[in-house]
């Protein structure tokens, strides 16, 4: 469904934060160890997620860093006229360390709570460059796997997310040149990101005015799906982003205040409605 594509795209590309989502744990151990001292770089996004101009839901998320750790934590809901068709919730955590540029994850947690009350927790374990699976129910693997290669060296859902507004995978002088490798413990996916060019960017919330950069977003399947999602996936729409760069004190984020695509239920779109680095708002 494209409404879903797109919500995973925004979940992956975004925070969103109307309040920081309570972490979920799965089996695979705790979401990170919690600590009292102040993060040495914050980031706290909200967007609305919307079709036709009617509210479809909301997704947030709120990343901190400590020192050469990070810690990311996420909230998707939606709302309206989506409860018709895909009511969903999903809180998620990841944790691990941020080394110069260099990300790596440690663990990734996810508890979802579908439309009819069905519930799904993941866990992934990261040892060296590969990682340990735990689903309940449990997942099937087997029916479209995952080869254990495509497995290495690849990103839990949030850690891309990190990836890509902390500019780890960038290109030089080029912030939305780049592709995220992730497996999500039953997918194994790229996010492929390209710029097209600066822009004047002028929300109408309001929340942001001021320069920035039109860029596409490809979601291209990998391993994991059904042979006709693969056989397919050239025909899925492109995603627009309008990305900006916030500075911080210690650290500068680059990040989406809008993402669009058109469908064939209209344009559906998610649009930031809070934006903090630092416990600060961006300046025009």
């Amino acid at each position: 469904m494209t409404l879903q594509r797109l919500v995973l795209a925004a979940t992956l590309v975004v925070s969103a934060t109307i309040r920081a989502a309570a972490p979920a744990y799965a089996q695979g151990g705790a979401a990170g160890a919690q600590t009292s001292r102040a993060p040495d770089s914050r980031l706290e996004m909200a967007l609305t997620l919307f079709a036709g101009g009617v509210t479809m839901g909301k997704v947030d998320m709120d990343a901190v860093v400590r020192g050469e750790e990070y810690r990311v934590v996420s909230h998707l809901q939606t709302d309206g006229v989506a409860n018709a068709f895909w009511k969903a919730t999903i809180q998620a955590t990841s944790s691990g360390k941020l080394s110069g540029n260099t990300l790596t994850p440690a663990l990734y947690d996810s508890f979802t709570i579908r439309r009819d009350g069905t519930k799904q927790q993941v866990s992934l374990t990261y040892g060296g460059n590969t990682a340990k699976l735990f689903a309940e129910p449990a997942y099937d693997t087997t029916q479209w796997p995952v080869k254990p290669e495509d497995q290495r060296n690849v990103f839990d859902p949030l850690t891309a997310v990190m990836s890509i507004v902390s500019g780890s995978l960038a290109q030089a002088g080029n912030p939305c040149g780049l592709t995220a490798p992730v497996f999500d413990g039953r997918r194994r996916y790229n996010v492929e990101i390209k710029k097209i060019r600066d822009i004047d960017i002028k929300l109408d919330n309001g929340l942001f005015q001021g320069k920035g950069m039109l860029c596409q977003l490809r979601y291209v399947q990998v391993a994991g799906f059904r042979p006709t999602v693969l056989r397919d996936k050239d025909r899925y729409p492109l995603i627009n982003i309008w990305m900006t760069t916030v500075k911080g004190v210690t650290r500068d984020y680059t990040v989406p205040v809008r993402v669009w695509a058109e469908t064939s239920y209209g344009v559906i779109a998610a649009v930031a409605n809070n934006l903090k680095v630092d416990g600060a708002a961006p300046r025009p």
